[in-house]
């Protein structure tokens, strides 16, 4: 399933704070997706060490995982990277 979890970044001002100052990174993802299976996809798509994941449903019903990376990755360059900004 890891290649059909991601759906797409998630970037808010929100996002941006948490990317900028917690080195995480938002998406929106498959909605049967489980924790494992999101920190899978996103280490082996992006070549990052995934050091939490959290999910909540948003009020329309999609699913949004908030990712912590490892000191050693830097989620500003792998925002750069898949082009957020």
């Amino acid at each position: 399933m890891s290649g059909n979890v991601i759906r797409f970044p998630h970037m808010t001002e929100k996002a941006m704070d948490d990317l900028d100052f917690d080195n995480k990174l938002q998406f929106m993802v498959d909605s049967a997706a489980s924790k494992p299976e999101i920190a899978d996809a996103v280490g082996t798509q992006f070549d990052v060490e995934v050091v939490n994941v959290t999910t909540q449903v948003t009020p329309s019903g999609d699913k949004k995982a908030v990712v912590e990376l490892s000191e050693d990755d830097d989620a500003d360059e792998v925002a750069s990277r898949i082009g957020v900004f």
